[in-house]
């Protein structure tokens, strides 16, 4: 029993060592394979059997070489068979032309055709022969040739100045591989990739030539005439320059926007320029962004491209201006209805994201069902890693808004405390107005009656019936910061009475009133001080004959107040009185920047207040 059981030990040790024989490869030709297979897109090959048929302008000799080349491809290829048929049935076309067919520019040579099926492998073929300038042995080549390079796709990865030996798997540029005739290495190659158990050889191969694999990387990586570093770390040498760039966009945005902030009062309107212009600015950097990776990494491609493609900038210039761009505009009107929905930032912030995270994403499955449908066998993955990249988008986006709906809130709060502090100052400003009006009018009007005592015992009595009326209109508004027309211009009234019976016929005045604005609310001692100012410095200064004359008028955007009169005029900037100052300081307290005074020596002297509505 233990003979047996030492023999089945021995027996299966050799069985292992001699099927890790069995799984060792020859170098050739499964080095020159694994590098085939290693460029963009693998190997691929025929899937059906082929049957080879004969076009055009051919011979008997190219009959025959025909014949030749498919018996010598047949008796290398164990998985599928290749026969010499007639054209009815040939999934294999010859053609033998004396003019050049072109495709998009260039000749065309082979025209593969796969799988409708499986569409993993080739089920058809055209090649084109041109006999153009050649003899026969150089026609015979080139039939021998193509058929084979029909078989296996794909070609060494190096350019074709720097190929390593004669091959039809050399890089194709024109018709360059016509003259290669078929040799043992291609051979090599087509009789493995048409062997059984072809996958699981190249498998065996990968790992037992991991380090030729990992010498023709670098290969790949030497022949680009760069630094390692710089090609297998793209992003890191394009971050910087990237950021750079992104700082200097930014700026220019901010002076775009602080350009336009004034000139557009549309928020909408401005919004859009601004969008526009930094979506031109995100185009320019993603292009040059995506056209230096592509430059940096597939450097083989550039051959024959420009360094910035043209699809890239309509690809992404499309992709901006019709999704992205309208696609700010509902964010900025949600963001706007969410702002004013609710007074918590909580709430606000879960809403952005809430709008941020799913409606792209609900938007993205839209047109994803429309352009290609939802099928459940289809693997959703590149779906699921855009999610995720909304998903992260939306946070960042919400933790932002949080903040900036947190400032906004402060800057709210502060505004309303300010504005209480402002109306408290001005009803303080007002009150010492009024407060300096009363003794400046009373301290004038005694030295009126002072001056009559002597002179005129009735005017003085009447004048001081006068000032009495105009004290109990002071008196009765007390508290209060604003009056009617109608009731200024009967103090004001008054006011000329008691001055007229100081001037005695120096003085006259007419005052001219709108009658529909006589209930027009003013501030107390608007106009009172204009009429002081004409008697101080204009009638005081005139021996005979003085004039003033008050209107009042309505216009376009409100009214004026125009007080006249035939003193002298006024110096070159003005010298007022203290009642002038006070009246600017009421327009300004009251109305702001739509109140105006000026004056004016012509065509006569005046002084006009404007007020609008």
């Amino acid at each position: 029993m233990k003979k047996i059981l030492l023999s089945l030990i021995l027996l299966s040790l050799v069985s292992i060592g001699f099927s890790q024989e069995k799984e060792k490869l020859p170098l050739q030709p499964w080095k020159d394979i694994l590098e085939i297979n290693s460029t963009d897109t693998p190997i691929s090959k025929w899937v059906k059997d082929i049957k080879v048929g004969m076009e055009g302008n051919y011979t008997k000799a190219d009959s025959l070489n025909v014949a030749k080349a498919v018996k010598k491809l047949d008796s290398i290829t164990q998985t599928i068979s290749i026969k010499f048929t007639n054209n009815i049935d040939a999934n294999l076309r010859i053609h033998f032309l004396d003019t050049i067919v072109k495709e998009e520019g260039n000749s065309l040579i082979v025209n593969m055709h796969y799988d409708r099926n499986s569409g993993a492998g080739y089920a058809g073929a055209d090649v084109y022969i041109y006999r153009i300038d050649k003899s026969d042995a150089e026609v015979q080549n080139t039939i021998e040739s193509r058929l084979a390079k029909t078989l296996v796709s794909g070609s060494f990865y190096y350019h074709i100045s720097q190929r390593k030996r004669n091959s039809i798997f050399n890089p194709i540029i024109g018709q360059s591989n016509s003259s290669v005739p078929l040799n043992k290495k291609d051979m090599a190659i087509i009789e493995a990739v048409y062997g059984k158990y072809y996958e699981e050889r190249l498998n065996i191969a990968e790992k037992q030539f991991e380090s030729v694999v990992k010498n023709i990387e670098n290969e790949k990586i030497d022949q680009r005439n760069r630094s390692i570093w710089w090609v297998r770390n793209p992003i890191s040498v394009l971050i910087l320059p990237g950021i750079i760039l992104l700082l200097v966009f930014a700026f220019l945005i901010k002076k775009i926007n602080q350009t336009i902030s004034s000139k557009i009062e549309n928020d909408w309107l401005h919004f859009g320029v601004i969008v526009f212009v930094a979506l031109i600015f995100t185009n320019v950097l993603i292009i040059l962004f995506v056209s230096f990776y592509d430059f940096m990494t597939i450097p083989n491609i550039y051959r024959s491209e420009p360094l910035i493609r043209k699809n890239t900038i309509i690809s992404t210039t499309l992709l901006l201006y019709l999704l992205v761009y309208p696609f700010l505009f509902l964010l900025r009107y949600l963001e706007i209805k969410i702002s004013k929905s609710s007074q918590q930032n909580l709430i606000k912030t879960s809403l952005i994201f809430l709008s941020t995270a799913f409606l792209p994403f609900l938007i993205l499955l839209i047109i994803l069902y429309f352009t290609s449908g939802i099928d459940a066998n289809r693997d959703y993955y590149n779906l699921s890693k855009a999610f995720l990249f909304i998903i992260a988008f939306a946070s960042i986006r919400a933790f932002i808004s949080y903040f900036i709906f947190k400032e906004r809130s402060l800057i709210v709060q502060n505004e309303m405390q300010l504005s209480e502090l402002r109306e408290l100052k001005t009803k303080a400003e007002l009150n010492s107005l009024h407060s300096r009006i009363n003794p400046h009018f009373l301290y004038n009007a005694l030295n009126s009656i002072a001056s009559l005592a002597h002179k005129n015992a009735d005017k003085t009595e009447k004048m001081a019936l006068s000032l009495s009326d105009l004290f109990k209109y002071t008196i009765n508004r007390k508290g209060r910061k604003d009056s009617t027309i109608g009731d200024e211009v009967e103090m004001v009234q008054n006011y000329l009475e008691v001055e007229q019976i100081r001037f005695d016929d120096r003085l006259n005045f007419t005052i001219d009133v709108d009658k529909t604005l006589e209930n027009t609310k003013i501030p107390m001692f608007l106009i009172q001080p204009l009429i002081e100012n004409s008697v101080k410095h204009g009638i005081s200064k005139v021996e005979n004959n003085g004039q003033i004359r008050l209107s009042i008028q309505k216009n376009e955007i409100g009214f004026t107040i125009i007080a006249e009169d035939n003193g002298p005029d006024f110096p070159e900037g003005l010298v007022s009185g203290h009642g002038l100052q006070t009246v600017f300081d009421l327009l300004r307290l009251t109305y702001g920047d739509k109140a105006s005074i000026s004056w004016k020596n012509t065509p006569t002297k005046h002084i006009k207040i404007t007020i609008e509505n």
